[in-house]
């Protein structure tokens, strides 16, 4: 059990992956197939897998050995330890480790009420303010905006144009890179690109900041790494902070974290160009409402 202890962080899976390509010609059959579906094959009897394979159930046993186990038992219950840990692991990244799978619904709520709140004070009290100001001053004052993100960063890209078009500032989105680029080559002095990525490491929008750049405009990144190649590219760096253990923390937490950073850009941008604001409040307000509903 030596050999296997030592390669706990891979399991035995990744023991499997490691010994495959000396392994006999039988037991690389049986490897190939564990490999290809551990948790069928921890499900599997010896005989079963011996069928599966084409094999004796005497080379399953020599393969079991192999691997520095005592037999096909052990093998069973490590690949089942291998397929929760990677169920596990697969929820956490995806979930947060705050929230299992058999939580009550009062207790998701609760767990998303708690990482919103922290993910949004924390966010508001570590961005910078100067650097929002900086940012709002920039796009009251620039001739074209063009506004970029990529996934759920892309909906809120899109959210904060719409926003920001309805009070009169010249602003842009498309979810098309190349029409995006098309847009970010024709920025100048003056100009501003405004760039969505949480792990700022989306090569679409680093290249669209970077395009940007190239041509004299403004460049502003709303990220929650302030080292990531986005950040690096950019004149001014909001940062959101979202702890990756929190609740969905890639998309439930840094969604709200986006939001928050981009509310408080709007009513910048807004107190800045105030008269043009209120005119075209009002005006878009009048505008589309014979299409709402009177109570």
């Amino acid at each position: 059990m030596d050999t296997l202890i030592g390669h706990a962080d891979g399991g035995i899976v990744g023991r499997i992956r490691e010994l495959l390509p000396g392994l006999p010609e039988a037991q690389r059959t049986t490897a190939e197939l564990v490999l290809d579906d551990p948790a069928a094959a921890a499900r599997m009897t010896i005989v079963d897998l011996a069928e599966a394979c084409g094999v004796s159930t005497g080379s399953v046993t020599r393969f079991c050995r192999t691997l520095s186990l005592p037999g096909y038992a052990a093998l069973r219950l490590a690949l089942a330890s291998d397929t929760g840990r990677s169920e596990r692991e697969t929820w956490q990244d995806n979930i947060g480790r705050d929230i299992s799978e058999s939580e009550g619904i009062g207790e998701v709520a609760a767990a998303i009420s708690a990482g919103v709140r922290r993910a949004v004070g924390e966010t508001l009290a570590r961005v910078g303010l100067t650097a929002v100001e900086d940012a709002a001053t920039s796009i009251a004052g620039a001739r074209r905006v063009e506004v970029c993100g990529a996934g759920g960063s892309g909906s809120m890209a899109a959210e904060f144009q719409q926003r920001v078009y309805r009070i009169g500032v010249p602003a842009w989105w498309s979810a098309d890179t190349q029409v995006a680029l098309t847009g970010a080559a024709l920025l100048g002095p003056g100009d501003v690109l405004l760039a969505l990525s949480h792990s700022g490491r989306t090569r679409e929008v680093t290249d669209l900041a970077a395009e940007a750049a190239s041509r004299g405009a403004t460049t502003v990144a709303v990220v929650g790494d302030r080292t990531s190649p986005l950040a690096r590219r950019v004149d001014t760096v909001l940062a959101t902070t979202v702890t990756d253990d929190g609740p969905a923390g890639h998309t439930i937490l840094s969604r709200h974290a986006q939001m928050a950073v981009l509310d408080l850009l709007y009513i910048a941008v807004a107190q800045r160009t105030y008269g043009q604001s209120t005119e075209a409040m009002a005006a878009t307000s009048e505008a589309v409402r014979p299409y709402k509903q009177d109570r």
